[in-house]
C-alpha cells in the first residue's frame, strides 16, 4: 500500500475504532485491544509486548494470561465499552506498540485482499489504486470482508472495475459501527474517483480533504 495510507492508519482507526491500551471485551464477547485488534483467543493475546500500567518492561506470558482470563470472564461488563475494564485490567500496550499493530494488521487484509481466492478476482490491483479507494477498502474490511461469500455484490465489482463512483455509493457497512465512519469511506471514493479523473498522484491521500473534479457524464462530484 501506499506509504502515505500506512502514515494515516494509526490515526484513521484511533478516530473510528478509538484506541485502548487495555484488554476489553468487544460486543460479541471477544477480548479485544488497541484499535479494535481482536487479541481472542489466548494465544493471540501472547503475541503482543504488555507491560504494567504503571510503567516498566514487558511482562511473562503468565501474566498476559491471566489478565485474559479476567477480562473473558467479566462477560458482565460487555456492551458497557472499552472503560468498564480499565478497573480490573493492570496490563497495557503502548502507543508504539498499537500503531505497529495496526499496520500489520492492515498489511494482513492487503494481503488476504490480494491472495484469498474469494477476493482476489475483485481486488487484485490493490497496490494500484489511488490512496484514498486503499484506506477505504482497509476502513471497511477492518470489520467486515468486503465479498460475495458475506453478502457483497455491487461493491467488489465496482473495485474490481475501478468505479469508485460506485464504489462510494455500495461501500456502507450496515452493522453499527461508530458515527461518521460510513461517510468517511464514502468520501475516499469519491475522491479516488476525482484523482482518477484529474490524472492526480495515486500515491496522494486526500482524505480527510475533499478532492473536486468533474467527471465527463457524471457532473460535478462536489
Amino acid at each position: 500500500m501506499h506509504q502515505s495510507v500506512i502514515d494515516a492508519l494509526p490515526g484513521f482507526f484511533k478516530q473510528y475504532e478509538g484506541k485502548v491500551n487495555f484488554m476489553y471485551l468487544d460486543l460479541k464477547g471477544l477480548v479485544t485491544v488497541g484499535l479494535g485488534h481482536l487479541c481472542d483467543p489466548v494465544d493471540q493475546a501472547l503475541k503482543l509486548e504488555f507491560g504494567p500500567k504503571g510503567g516498566g518492561g514487558a511482562v511473562g506470558g503468565g501474566e498476559v494470561t491471566a489478565e485474559f482470563n479476567t477480562v473473558k470472564a467479566r462477560t458482565d461488563l460487555k456492551g458497557q465499552g472499552s472503560a468498564a475494564f480499565d478497573a480490573i485490567t493492570h496490563l497495557q500496550l503502548s502507543d508504539n506498540g498499537i500503531a505497529t499493530m495496526a499496520r500489520e494488521d492492515a498489511a494482513s487484509i492487503e494481503k488476504y485482499l490480494t491472495t484469498n481466492p474469494a477476493a482476489k478476482p475483485y481486488y487484485a490491483n490493490f497496490r494500484s489504486w489511488p490512496a484514498d479507494a486503499q484506506l477505504g477498502i482497509l476502513g471497511i474490511a477492518w470489520g467486515v470482508m468486503p465479498i460475495p461469500n458475506f453478502g457483497w455484490h455491487d461493491f467488489p465489482v465496482a473495485c474490481r472495475d475501478e468505479n469508485w463512483l460506485t464504489a462510494a455509493k455500495q461501500c456502507r457497512i450496515s452493522s453499527p459501527i461508530a458515527a461518521g465512519r460510513n461517510e468517511a469511506h464514502e468520501l475516499m471514493f469519491m475522491n479516488a474517483a476525482a484523482v482518477k479523473s484529474n490524472k492526480d498522484d495515486y500515491t496522494e491521500l486526500v482524505w480527510p480533504l475533499r478532492r473536486g473534479t468533474t467527471v465527463l457524464g457524471e457532473g460535478n462530484l462536489w
